[in-house]
């Protein structure tokens, strides 16, 4: 009797033990925010438009973060060149959480945009041969491998060069496709310029 009596006492701790372990431990998960996992399918974003302006005033460089709140840290370069390039250059930083909406708006108007275009006559080396100034490009990888690289030129009709592919991005311009028109993508430009205008004063 006494043997089963202390079978039970153990059996009771056990289960004493169990139950505050996993009140404490729903006690600390309370503590800590929900982790919500990358569900865009996008792993990176940059784009880079050279304080041209024509995005948004000033934007130099900018780079989308996931945060394991779900959000993502828009972290902003704006440099401004209006006293000349080779004079005074102020360089600022702004930084902002954007939902996933409105990335993925950024993702549709990339494609909405590209859908848009089609092959030049004119190629990669006849096109970067003169120099022409580039006003923005796009660089995103995906969750998945793959990524695709964009890049606008200031020439009198627009071009675009666009490269894609799976593994390692290839951004060697000689190696993309010529596109055009550039008009094609003034969604992007729509898009950006309204979403630094709704979060930056």
């Amino acid at each position: 009797m006494g043997s089963e009596n202390s079978k039970v006492v153990i059996v009771a701790t056990i289960i004493i033990i169990g139950i505050s372990g996993a009140a404490l431990l729903s006690m600390f998960n309370s503590d800590n925010p929900d982790l919500t996992p990358n569900s865009s399918g996008i792993e990176t974003l940059t784009i880079c438009c050279n304080s041209t302006d024509l995005l948004y005033p000033e934007l130099d460089v900018v780079n989308f973060v996931f945060l394991e709140s779900g959000f993502w840290q828009v972290n902003a370069n704006f440099m401004n060149d209006s006293a000349g390039y080779y004079e005074f250059l102020k360089i600022y930083d702004r930084n902002f959480t954007i939902t996933l909406e409105e990335l993925l708006s950024i993702n549709d108007a990339i494609y909405e945009g590209l859908n848009q275009t089609y092959s030049s006559n004119i190629t990669t080396l006849l096109l970067l041969e003169p120099g022409p100034s580039i006003w923005y490009d796009i660089d995103i990888t995906y969750t998945d491998g793959s990524w695709l690289y964009i890049t606008t030129f200031q020439t009198d009709q627009g071009h675009i060069i666009f490269n894609s592919g799976t593994g390692t991005p290839n951004t060697n311009l000689l190696d993309g496709t010529v596109l055009e028109p550039l008009s094609a993508l003034d969604c992007i430009v729509t898009t950006i310029y309204n979403l630094f205008s709704s979060h930056i004063d």
